[in-house]
């Protein structure tokens, strides 16, 4: 038994009488979580949202054993399935099923135990809801022609966290009244049932399969029967949704064809507005600084394309297009101070704060240059390199090198890809370690390109990689073809870096033809050597209907 203590304090002119309690976890030896290892099954995923209590139990060196539940600090890893309270109350998210660790922890001790949140679900699409709730009771029929196949996603893509929806979309040689999604992994099994040709994840169900999917891959099969059939039910061939902990944040800029202006939108949004400009005039070529503050333009000026820039935060003219400064393409320094503006194959440097031409990037006899995008660390500048006078939309036998930058001073070129009349290289983009450049190759001409396609090499030279899952992958198939071209990266890099690029490709039913060139953005693991890329999905904040270009994918907005 432990005793409290009588202290006798003498002090100056009194004497006072003070008792003292001694620590109660003196002789704490050990921690045990009551039970141990917890698998909790969730088969409902709408409120209330379940529960399970755990205990703490303190073992002391007198051989005693003492309930301590509310006096250790209880934590859980995995914040994605629940939470826990001060009292070892855990409570589920509902948005996520995975693997966790539970932690209690008091007075120098600790322990842990694992914790394993299962999904065993069926939801209904109120939206379009099957004819009845009973079509799906017998087992599938895999590999028959009549089997729906999945048009959207692609099997193998990646998906970082934090992305607004998702559409899967899929397809039938027999017209089915009701489909089945299953979503499976180890620690999921969810089902949808939908009348629809197609289902969107959006909200907590598009956290739920991110989220989980980190666990494990999750596989897709999509099942589909008719309702005034004989009761047959045919399932597809399953995919591969692959999810990473990455959460690239930051705003995509681009050009749509809706307004002729610069849009804003992300990867968390599911529409974008138009940043740029309140009025009808065609603005677009832009550029964004590394500190997120200032967008250089091409603003049509009617009779030419003149160099505007803003404030992104209050859209206040910063360069105006009437110093009458032509530009094609443009590039900020990495502090932001000054630009190097391209038109028609020749470098101008711009200073970023006044709009005066200070100069021009020297280049040797007979070679011009364009797509500038200066290194990160501010000591190169990548271009496409040609013999021949490109204009501002077109680029011709273009070769990719790098412009040494020192001091002020600027090198000669250096020749990283060569190119030739059938093998085009443009649009090269510094990865955000600037270790790697992606850019462009085609067999023609770059403007228009079908052929063009997405690759990678090292900044210091080597042979180059094609990126053949981003650039070629769609659906089942392996298509060309398919206009790939302006890639741009985010901002940040996680486990991988992020690539948004356009593209003509098909988005399943709702884009079925290849020529509409879209936002797409795939995963390329820069630690890997080879085709490190992942098929690619689509931006959700799009409109469909509509030709967008020239992604621009900048950080958050920093307050001077």
């Amino acid at each position: 038994m432990k005793r409290a203590l009588l202290l006798l304090s003498v002090m100056t002119g009194c004497t006072e009488r003070i008792q003292i309690t001694p620590d109660p976890l003196v002789g704490l030896v050990g921690l045990d979580i009551i039970p141990g290892d917890v698998t909790i099954t969730v088969t409902d995923l709408a409120p209330p949202h379940r529960t399970f209590q755990y205990s703490a139990m303190g073992r002391f060196d007198d051989g005693s054993i003492q309930d301590l539940t509310s006096q250790v600090g209880w934590s859980v890893d995995n914040t994605r399935l629940g939470a826990l309270d001060g009292n070892g109350l855990f409570t589920a998210s509902q948005t996520a099923a995975g693997y966790g660790t539970v932690t209690a922890r008091v007075h120098g001790q600790s322990t842990t135990s694992t914790l394993t949140v299962m999904i065993d679900a069926t939801i209904v699409d109120t939206a379009f809801p099957p004819p009845r709730g009973d079509l799906f009771t017998p087992m599938p029929i895999t590999g028959d022609p009549a089997a729906p196949s999945i048009l959207y996603p692609t099997s193998g893509t990646r998906f970082p966290q934090g992305v607004a929806s998702t559409l899967f979309q899929y397809s039938a040689p027999t017209t089915y009244d009701a489909y089945r999604l299953r979503f499976e992994s180890p620690v999921l099994h969810l089902a949808v049932e939908t009348g629809a040709d197609r289902w969107q994840a959006e909200g907590d169900l598009q956290r739920l399969l991110s989220g989980t999917g980190l666990a494990a891959p999750i596989s897709l099969a999509v099942d589909g029967t008719l309702s005034t059939g004989n009761g047959t039910v045919y399932g597809s061939a399953p995919i591969a949704l692959l999810y990473s902990a990455d959460a690239p944040s930051g705003s995509l800029y681009f050009w749509s064809a809706s307004t002729s202006g610069i849009m804003r939108g992300g990867l968390d949004t599911t529409s974008a507005s138009k940043l740029y400009p309140e009025t009808t005039t065609c603005v677009g070529c832009h550029a964004v600084s590394r500190d997120n503050l200032s967008m250089a333009m091409g603003y049509d000026n009617t009779v030419s394309i003149d160099l505007q820039s803003i404030n992104v935060a209050s859209l206040q003219t910063q360069i105006s297009a009437a110093a009458s400064t032509p530009m094609g393409w443009a590039t900020y320094s990495p502090d932001g101070s000054q630009l190097v503006v391209a038109n028609n194959g020749i470098l101008s440097i711009v200073d970023a704060t006044t709009g005066a031409v200070t100069g021009k990037v020297p280049l040797p006899a007979t070679r011009f240059a364009t797509h500038p995008d200066w290194s990160p660390d501010g000591s190169y500048l990548a271009v496409a390199l040609t013999t021949q006078t490109p204009n501002n939309l077109d680029v011709k036998s273009s070769s990719i090198a790098r412009i040494p930058y020192s001091g002020g001073a600027w090198g000669v070129p250096e020749i990283l890809v060569s190119g030739s009349s059938s093998n085009n290289n443009y649009f090269p983009k510094w990865s955000p370690d600037g270790r790697f450049i992606a850019f462009v190759h085609a067999t023609t001409s770059s403007q228009g390109a079908k052929s063009a396609e997405l690759m990678l090499i090292a900044a210091d030279g080597g042979p180059p990689t094609y990126l053949a899952a981003a650039s070629h992958r769609v659906g089942a198939d392996t298509l060309g073809d398919l206009s790939n071209t302006m890639p741009h990266w985010a901002p940040r890099q996680g486990d991988f870096a992020w690539l948004a690029f356009v593209s003509a490709r098909p988005y399943g039913e709702v884009l079925p033809t290849t020529g509409r060139g879209q936002i797409w953005i795939t995963s390329v693991d820069l630690s890997m050597p080879g085709d490190s890329s992942s098929p690619a999905f689509w931006l959700p904040c799009q409109d469909v209907t509509v030709l967008n270009n020239n992604p621009v994918w900048a950080g958050e907005v920093l307050t001077q």
